[in-house]
C-alpha cells in the first residue's frame, strides 16, 4: 500500500478544529478527514467503523486546541514587549484564561499577530505529528 504525502497545511487547518471535530490521515489518500458532525448518524458510524477497521490507512488526529493552546497563548506573550507581556500574563492568569486571552488581544489590536503565531504553531505540530507517526508530508 503506497503512502501519499500530507500538506502540512491541510493538516494544521484540521488541527485548528481538532477540539470540535475528530479527524483522521488518510495515508493511502493523503488527505485528512473531518467527521462532521452533521452527517447523518448512520452514515458517520459507518465511516467511523470502517476507519477504525483499517488503523493501518487512517491515522487518528490528537486534538492540538485543547493541549497545546494555552502553552501557545504562553509563548506569544513571551515575544511581546514588556508592557504588552504584563496584561497579556495577567489575563492568562485568570480563570477562564482563553476567554480573557481573546479579550485582551482585541482590546491590544494584536488579532492578526495572534493569529500568525497561532498558525505557525498548528504547521509545526502538524509537522511534529507527521514525523512522530512515519507520515510522508510536503510544505
Amino acid at each position: 500500500m503506497g503512502t501519499m504525502e500530507i500538506k502540512l497545511a491541510e493538516l494544521a487547518d484540521a488541527f485548528a478544529q481538532s477540539d470540535v471535530l475528530p479527524g483522521y490521515v488518510d495515508l493511502v489518500e493523503g488527505r485528512v478527514i473531518l467527521l462532521h458532525d452533521d452527517w447523518q448518524d448512520d452514515a458517520a458510524m459507518a465511516h467511523a467503523m470502517r476507519i477504525e477497521d483499517d488503523f493501518e490507512r487512517y491515522v487518528p488526529l490528537t486534538n492540538v486546541c485543547d493541549s497545546d493552546e494555552h502553552e501557545a497563548m504562553q509563548a506569544f506573550v513571551r515575544t511581546q514587549p514588556r508592557e504588552v507581556r504584563e496584561r497579556l500574563s495577567a489575563a492568562l492568569a485568570q480563570r477562564g484564561a482563553s476567554l480573557h486571552f481573546r479579550k485582551e488581544i482585541e482590546r491590544l489590536s494584536l488579532q492578526a499577530a495572534w493569529q500568525a503565531f497561532w498558525r505557525a504553531h498548528l504547521k509545526e505540530a502538524a509537522r511534529f505529528f507527521c514525523e512522530e507517526n512515519e507520515i510522508p508530508y510536503e510544505e
